[in-house]
Formats: structure tokens, C-alpha cells, sequence
């Protein structure tokens, strides 16, 4: 392989120690120079606190900026977690995206990055490029465990779970359904194949990480109880995994489902107004309504109508009313 082709370190760096013991709270500091601060840099927030000898954990949250429970729960957990009651380490950084966070979107306003779409990342790339290489040479690599806080943000919402891609290794997939059952949402889905391999989580199984996501909520918004799942459920996966003092158990067993592919979802063919025909949670079969599309410039014309492709939970829908061919109007999950 040519030399030039061969990515380089990360320009990022953390301006805390990641390896000694304690608790501390400062940034990673990405260079961008802009006309506004020619030798400036992004600010992203992440703390550290560490105990006694145990696992290293990595826990994120604002990889995509418009999704608030998580950000909210790590958050909480900064301010309310000290190392003497760590076993081991934890990572955390509670806007991983900073600019889409900062900004309240889903992709960064500096350069439209979409970052849980760019992983593994490339250090001379756009800067949302440059965070995902640093997750992932720097953070991913250092960590055994990792867990990526995400809802359903501004354009969805969904049935609160934990969400994780189906590991290739036998091990990691028994651990990861045990962690998930203990994270304590009230489903968890697997996704057997997956729209994108630039994920995160795809990063995270390529090291080995015992990993999932979630999908807890979202609108936009947070509530008290999407709130109530990311606030309890990371705490009980750092209990799960020896880390701190058991957690409060789940208030009922967690269901697993799965997502198999294109007949789980529902996409705007046209632009229009969405008139759903199912709420969150609805059980449904192939063949029943999904909703319907009015044309509010062509008053007298029939809506368009949508069916459901395939048997499930509708476990996500899309919340604004107004949509665009492309625009994902629902998702299914099947029983495993």
C-alpha cells in the first residue's frame, strides 16, 4: 500500500488524562480553522472517571445532535457518578457530534456530516470524518465495552429499546443479549441486516466490543418516561457489567424483536401530508393500512394509500405530518 494512502493519527486530542485515576471533565479538542478563529477548535465535551481495577467502557450520546434522552442521561451521570464507587473505567462523552448537538440536527451545520454514517472515519477528512476516526483509533480502542445512546430525533419516534446489530461472533452475541436484557427496556430489536456498515456500531463489533445502541423515544424531545429508560438502563448495563452497585431492576421483562429488512419499513412515494392509519406499539399484518398521503395543492384529488408490507410492531413512526418521496413514514419488528 502506498504510504500516502495509509491514514495518519488523529488531530484530535483530549485535553484531560483518559488513563489516571479520578474523575475529570474536559474536551477533545478537534482543530478547525475558520475565518471567525483561525486557530480554533471543536470543543467536545468528555469525561472520565475511573476507579479500581475493572473493564474500560466507552458511552456516547449526540451522535446524531437532535437526540436528547441520551445526551441527558450521560449528562446525569457525569455529575452523579464518582470513582470510588467505579470498578474500572468509563468514558464518556455526552455530544459526540458537538456542532449537529450544538446546532439541534441530526448532521453537523459545518459540514452537513452525518457522523454515525462515516465511520471508520479519516483524520483528513470533514471534521464529522475526523471525530469518527477518533472514536475509532482512539476511544473503540482503548474500551471493551461501548454503549451509543440514540432516539428516534426529530423526524422519528419510536417504542423505547435497545437496538443492536446481530454480532458475527457467536460469544459477543451471547453477551450482547445479556447486556440488553439487562439495559431493561421494554423491547429489545436486532437487526439482522443493516442499511449502513458505516456505523459506530458496526466499528465497535469490528473490534470486538461488547456493544449495542438504543432507540429510546425522540419527537424532538425527551419525556419523563423515554427519559426514565436512558437514565436507569445506563446504569444497569454499567451494573451488568461489574462496574458499579446494582442497579433498580426493569419494571417487566424485556421482548426481544428483530428487523429483517425492506418489508419492516414504509416510505413516502409521494409529497404530501401523512395521515397515519397505526399508533406506536399497534401489532400489524401484512396488507393492513399504513396511512395515507393528501395532496393539499389538489384539494379534490383521492389520497394516496400505504399498506404494510410485512407481519410485526409498528415500533417507529415518522412525527412531522408534511413529507417527501424517500421520507420513512414507519418501521416494523417481528418476534424473534
Amino acid at each position: 500500500m502506498n504510504s500516502a494512502t495509509v491514514p495518519g493519527p488523529s488531530p484530535a486530542r483530549a485535553d484531560i488524562d483518559l488513563e489516571a485515576p479520578g474523575k475529570r471533565v474536559g474536551h477533545v479538542r478537534l482543530p478547525h480553522s475558520t475565518h471567525e478563529s483561525a486557530y480554533g477548535w471543536i470543543p467536545i465535551p468528555i469525561a472520565v472517571i475511573r476507579g479500581g481495577a475493572g473493564p474500560s467502557v466507552l458511552l456516547t450520546a449526540g451522535n446524531h445532535g437532535d437526540e436528547y434522552e441520551g445526551q441527558i442521561a450521560l449528562l446525569k451521570l457525569i455529575r452523579e457518578l464518582e470513582p470510588d464507587a467505579v470498578r474500572g473505567r468509563v468514558i464518556v462523552l455526552p455530544r459526540l457530534n458537538l456542532p449537529a448537538a450544538a446546532a439541534g440536527r441530526r448532521t453537523s451545520p459545518i459540514d452537513d456530516g452525518n457522523l454515525n454514517r462515516l465511520f471508520p472515519g479519516d483524520p483528513e477528512g470533514t471534521p464529522t470524518a475526523q471525530i469518527a476516526h477518533y472514536v475509532d483509533t482512539v476511544l473503540l480502542a482503548q474500551t471493551e465495552a461501548s454503549l451509543d445512546l440514540h432516539s428516534g430525533g426529530s423526524s422519528l419516534e419510536y417504542v423505547p429499546c435497545a437496538f443492536g446489530r446481530v454480532p458475527p461472533d457467536p460469544e459477543i452475541d451471547k453477551r450482547q443479549r445479556a447486556a440488553m436484557i439487562a439495559f431493561g427496556a421494554p423491547l429489545a430489536i436486532r437487526v439482522e441486516r443493516p442499511q449502513t456498515n458505516r456505523s459506530l456500531s458496526a466499528a465497535a463489533l469490528a473490534r470486538g466490543h461488547m456493544h449495542f445502541s438504543t432507540e429510546i423515544g425522540g419527537g424532538g424531545t425527551t419525556r419523563p418516561a423515554t427519559q426514565a429508560v436512558a437514565d436507569e438502563g445506563v446504569r444497569r448495563f454499567l451494573s451488568h457489567l461489574g462496574m458499579i452497585a446494582e442497579a433498580p431492576s426493569p419494571a417487566a421483562p424485556t421482548r426481544f424483536m428483530r428487523v429483517i429488512g425492506a418489508e419492516h419499513y414504509v416510505y413516502a412515494p409521494v409529497r404530501g401530508l401523512f395521515e397515519p392509519a397505526r399508533a406506536l406499539g399497534d401489532p400489524v399484518r401484512a396488507g393492513d393500512p399504513a396511512g395515507r398521503i393528501h395532496f393539499p395543492e389538489e384539494p379534490g384529488r383521492a389520497p394516496h394509500e400505504l399498506r404494510f408490507a410485512g407481519d410485526g410492531m409498528l415500533v417507529c413512526r415518522r412525527v412531522p405530518s408534511l413529507v417527501a418521496p424517500g421520507d420513512c413514514l414507519a418501521h416494523l419488528a417481528a418476534d424473534v
